[in-house]
């Protein structure tokens, strides 16, 4: 019996042995061997990967400035996470961490992308890899990251892919191509240009953000007449603007014309059947319908015996006919065939005619908006009520349509309605634009970021006179920063858009109880900046010290090494705490896909000194 027993413990324990030799012999994952020297480590990696150049060096100092910060403050996390229980029993101080920063130059081709990032992650002790200016190079070592269970965090990586494949790793807080896009588009349309001619590097970068900004265009209602593409590594534009410059032509003021008064037309008769439904009488609400019967010369009906109830279903069903494409195109039509009728010099009496249409209506939404009801009589404060109610179906928008077509009007009477936008990196760019301008082409320039290099550039190296109108999306306009936190501290209020003049004039994006710390804490970093390397931080030193300041941020909200969770950590309460870290440049930074952290969108700037 002895001897059974002895037996069932004895093959038990092999038995034991056995499994714990199996589960030690299974291969282990990269990530788990990161998370073993992570937390082992007395001194943890983070890698830049960003281009070379002065242009650009300014984000890599700010990301050096913002370590030698976390540095000197200590991580306050332990060498050995198994060895804190047993230092804490013993009252033990637990080791502090640092972070060293390596600097890689970000490599041009996809091939050395990889490369890279696989000599990058090999390190087990690296913590982040950050920066990453091209999509060229973030898009094929995102997957490198991902499988090594590295954070990466890019700062100029606009391709809308970086983030749309739900990886666990992969961050980036730099505003997507789809967005810029959209943002470009939008402003050309507003300020009232007619025809946008395309210009593009037929790579990545290039073809997805010029396909973009012509959907985005064409969409509102600009015209796309011409594209044109240059390939890298390419120096005479010669033939290739020569082309583009023979495409543009006059535009047509005929149809001009009878477009912007047919659009008046249709949001003219919107508001006179909303005005109807919210305040007309039956009359004027049957008289109304039986003009628009006799117009369509349909089958009659007969409003008169209809209650009331049946003749609000009638005017929604125009309201809704009044928004379609259909009825804007026949108006169109027929104000064209009127319009082709008269001289020019008659044609531009009708643009002044319905410039002033435009600013009376422009006068009444405004006065409306603004009017103080307590100082008027009862009979005018309900009138004004209804208005109101009227116009509230979309006042905001329908003033801004109305203000935009009245800055076509003005391009129309100046004849520049023409504007290039153009997407490509330098120094392609910037030889394409000098070669545009010495062939006589001076229309304005519209670009992404990538132009932001080229006023740095025209105020060091380059002679850049006569390059006129050239504007680029930033990611963070400071003097606006500044001048909004002035603003605020003489007690202005939010305003949804202030005059670039108005000095006491706080825009709402900046109207938020975390703006004041913000800008405290960026105002900090700028005068270390300023002193550490003699020089105001430019846009990229932004978006470093704001990366940087991420991976501070998170660690200290983690508690933990573990790979998984300082990515969880970033990816679940970044965008909802950062605001209150101090780290934000308006009230509204949000991620368009769920790794897009702390993006706000980029604003338009107008190269200056060039």
């Amino acid at each position: 019996m002895k001897w059974r027993l002895f037996y069932a413990v004895l093959i038990g324990y092999l038995v034991f042995v056995a499994y714990r030799f199996y589960l030690e012999s299974q291969p282990v994952s990269a990530i788990e061997i990161r998370e073993r020297h992570l937390v082992q480590s007395e001194q943890l990696d983070v890698a830049v990967v960003w281009p070379e150049g002065e242009d650009k060096v300014g984000y890599v100092k700010a990301v050096r400035l913002v370590v030698d910060v976390i540095n000197s403050e200590s991580l306050g996390l332990c060498r050995n996470m198994e060895q804190e229980e047993s230092e804490q029993a013993n009252n033990a101080a637990c080791t502090t961490k640092t972070l060293k920063l390596t600097s890689y130059a970000e490599p041009i081709q996809r091939d050395a992308a990889v490369k890279q990032a696989k000599t990058i992650a090999r390190n087990p002790s690296l913590l982040a890899a950050i920066g990453y200016y091209r999509s060229d190079a973030a898009l094929p070592a995102a997957p490198v990251f991902e499988f090594e269970g590295v954070m990466m965090l890019s700062s100029g990586s606009t391709n809308v892919k970086l983030t749309d494949y739900d990886f666990n790793y992969i961050f980036r807080n730099a505003a997507n191509d789809d967005t810029n896009a959209k943002i470009l588009a939008k402003h050309i349309h507003d300020e009232g240009y007619i025809n946008a001619y395309v210009v593009y590097e037929r790579d990545l970068y290039g073809t997805e953000f010029s396909n973009y900004f012509i959907e985005h265009a064409t969409a509102l209602g600009l015209r796309v007449p011409a594209q044109a593409f240059f390939e890298e590594g390419h120096t005479n534009f010669g033939p290739m603007l020569s082309s583009l410059r023979s495409k543009i032509s006059p535009i047509n003021l005929t149809d001009e014309i009878a477009l912007l008064q047919a659009k008046l037309q249709q949001a003219e008769r919107m508001l006179e059947i909303a005005r109807l439904s919210a305040r007309g009488d039956d009359a004027s609400i049957i008289q109304f319908l039986t003009a628009e019967q006799k117009l369509k010369n349909g089958e009659n009906k007969f409003f008169d015996s209809m209650p009331r109830a049946k003749l609000q279903q009638y005017l929604q069903e125009d309201l809704k006919q009044s928004r379609s494409t259909t009825y804007l195109e026949s108006l169109f039509l027929k104000n064209q065939k009127e319009l082709i009728l008269l001289e020019k010099k008659e044609q531009y009496v009708e643009l002044d005619q319905l410039n002033t249409d435009l600013q009376m209506w422009i006068d009444k939404i405004k006065s409306i908006k603004d009017e103080d009801t307590a100082s008027v009589s009862a009979r005018l404060v309900d009138e004004l009520h209804v208005t109101r109610r009227v116009i509230d179906l979309d006042a905001d928008g329908m003033l801004v349509k109305f203000e935009q077509m009245q800055k076509r009007i003005s391009k129309i009477k100046s004849g520049e309605v023409d504007v290039i936008f153009i997407a490509g990196f330098m120094p392609e760019v910037g030889v394409a634009i000098a070669q545009a301008r010495d062939l006589g082409i001076k229309l304005p320039i519209f670009g992404g970021h990538p132009l932001i290099d080229l006023e740095n550039q025209c105020k060091t190296t380059t002679n850049c006179t006569g390059y006129d109108d050239i504007y680029a999306l930033v990611t963070h306009n400071v003097d606006e920063y500044r001048r909004a936190y002035e603003a605020m501290k003489q007690g202005a209020a939010p305003e949804k858009v202030c005059a670039e003049d108005d000095v006491n004039c706080l825009p709402e994006r900046y109207a938020c109880p975390n703006f004041e710390t913000a800008y405290v804490k960026f105002q900090n970093f700028a005068e270390s900046y300023q002193q550490t390397y003699g020089t105001e931080p430019d846009n990229w030193a932004i978006q470093g010290y704001l990366a940087a300041s991420m991976i501070q941020e998170t660690l200290k909200a983690a508690h933990s090494l573990e790979p998984e969770v300082i990515a969880d950590t970033l990816l679940y309460r970044a965008n909802s705490e950062f605001a209150d870290k101090g780290l934000m440049f308006s009230c509204h930074s949000h991620g368009i896909t769920e790794g897009d952290i702390l993006v706000e969108e980029m604003k338009i700037h107008k190269l200056e000194d060039l």
